[in-house]
């Protein structure tokens, strides 16, 4: 039973866990906003993890911060009448409810300045905590934990911040929810799943490891300039890192693409260590990736885009189904699940639609790349190059563990370089079957390009003036070649039009 004090004098209550339909008649104005906070516990639990709706997807569906001033500030977009606030705390996420939050209060302000703190509890213990206020106009909301759980453990777990109300503004943009579970058969079978049939609308393609589908009118709509990516893993039979992609392939409208149909890489990453007896950590949800470079071509009202995801598992002989009998051949059969959806919060502003995929997802083996050359519309004779690269090979000196400076060229001048160099410490808490040397030491003695776990980072150079020309991009890797065994580098490579 959580107290709470209304300040002013007006009111003490004594709070339990109700429900959110207490607020029935308004709407959960925080879902899906711009959230911001205290440095969080690790890269996979930002701000964003506390109003993304979801409480299911293990201990990175969370916001956690171990700052000394512990926050969490949602943006709800424009002023509104706030009602009341829900909180989902440790336990309503799966963790133990000594981690539920013990002491904190909720703030409200029109400008982002000035904060008026309708809530303020002292000692709560309940998973989840419901809070009425009178109502109250206001288009920020904070959540300040002063006392983040009933032991001495330092950091606060946010599972979710609601904040219901009503507002007279027409939000832009919205949430689309493109894939829900769906499946990753193993990359070595050589037929389509047996017993497998996709869901309405959705196409499979190379025997199970990549599916796509059309973006409705109606959700093209709902793209907006802040277009995000989000990403779930379910996990199951295979509990080793795998790659995935996210992809999107544009065709003319009314033509049904195929799985060799030219393609454009919008984000890789990589699956955690885990399968599906893991309990919370069966399941785990990606930090939001930044689509915006891509909402014009996501959009695009001309063409059908049709988004995918894909990768493909390894179901193996000794993987953790092979210790549960009770399990079917058919569930035996997936690596682990994936959910998609894609999530915009503001409008979508007139731009270029046109996007070229140059290389998408080849694995090169030589250390000087070229991609191109293309052709171009871009009606200011600009655009930039997006680039998703990262060494990959298990072998003994393979490319993965490894890390290197990579140059970008365009049309044969120098746009931009990186390192590819990763820290992997703080997603070794996702992996509860990896190898925890993986996670540690990136810096010093045990480099990496990519964490199990993780993004690997979308980056953007700019073409420069390329009028009348065609655009080539050449990537030059700071590693000698051959690379050990079959070692290369997964690239991608897209012009985006300006």
């Amino acid at each position: 039973m959580a107290r709470v004090i209304v300040p002013l004098g007006v009111l003490i209550l004594l709070l339990i866990a109700i429900p959110p339909t207490a607020f029935a008649a308004t709407t959960n104005l925080a879902l899906n906003r711009p959230a911001t906070g205290s440095t969080p516990c690790a890269g996979a639990e930002g701000p964003e993890k506390a109003v993304n709706g979801s409480v299911s997807g293990g201990n990175s569906d969370k916001w956690c911060s171990q700052a000394g001033n512990k926050y969490l500030q949602v943006d709800l977009g424009a002023t509104a009448s706030i009602t009341g606030f829900t909180v989902r705390h440790a336990g309503a996420g799966g963790e133990s409810s000594t981690y539920n939050t013990k002491a904190f209060t909720i703030s409200l302000s029109t400008d982002g300045s000035t904060w008026t703190t309708p809530v303020t509890v002292t000692d709560n213990t309940a998973s989840v905590t419901t809070h009425p206020i009178a109502a109250t106009d206001a288009r920020y909301a904070k959540l300040t934990v002063t006392t983040p759980t009933q032991s001495s453990d330092p950091a606060a777990r946010i599972y979710e911040f609601e904040v219901y109300g009503t507002s007279s503004a027409t939000p832009g943009g919205g949430v689309i929810p493109v894939f829900d579970h769906i499946p990753q058969f193993g990359i070595y079978t050589s037929s389509d799943p047996a017993n497998y049939t996709p869901p309405a609308g959705v196409l499979m393609w190379n025997r199970g490891t990549e599916f796509a589908r059309k973006l409705t009118d109606a959700e093209k709509a709902l793209v907006g300039d802040d277009l995000r990516l989000r990403v779930s893993y379910h996990a199951q039979c295979d509990n080793y890192d795998r790659i995935g992609t996210v992809f999107y392939v544009a065709v003319p409208k009314g033509v049904t693409p195929t799985a060799t149909t030219p393609r454009v890489t919008l984000q890789d990453f990589i699956t955690p260590f885990s399968n599906y007896w893991q309990g919370a950590k069966a399941n785990y949800t990606y930090p939001d990736a930044d689509l915006g470079p891509y909402a014009g071509a996501l959009a695009d009202p001309d063409r059908d885009v049709y988004v995918g995801i894909g990768g493909g598992s390894n179901p193996y002989g000794g993987d953790p189904c092979d210790s549960h009998p009770e399990v079917s051949s058919d569930f035996k059969a997936i690596g682990f699940k994936y959910s998609m959806s894609l999530i915009s919060t503001t409008t979508l502003t007139a731009q270029d639609h046109d996007v070229t995929g140059m290389i998408s997802g080849v694995r090169e083996a030589t250390n000087s790349i070229t991609a191109g050359p293309v052709t171009h519309t871009a009606a200011t004779n600009r655009g930039d190059i997006a680039l998703v690269i990262a060494g990959y090979g298990s072998a003994s000196g393979g490319e993965e563990y490894s890390n290197t400076t990579i140059t970008v060229s365009v049309n044969g001048t120098k746009a931009g370089s990186f390192s590819t160099a990763v820290d992997c410490a703080s997603l070794e808490q996702y992996s509860p079957d990896g190898n925890p040397g993986i996670f540690r030491g990136n810096t010093t003695n045990n480099p990496r390009s990519w964490c199990p776990g993780g993004l690997i980072p979308s980056r953007y150079f700019p073409t420069g003036d390329i009028t009348g020309k065609n655009v080539t991009v050449t990537i030059g890797i700071g590693r000698p070649v051959p690379y050990v065994g079959d070692s290369g580098y997964r690239t991608s490579v897209s012009l985006l039009e300006h």
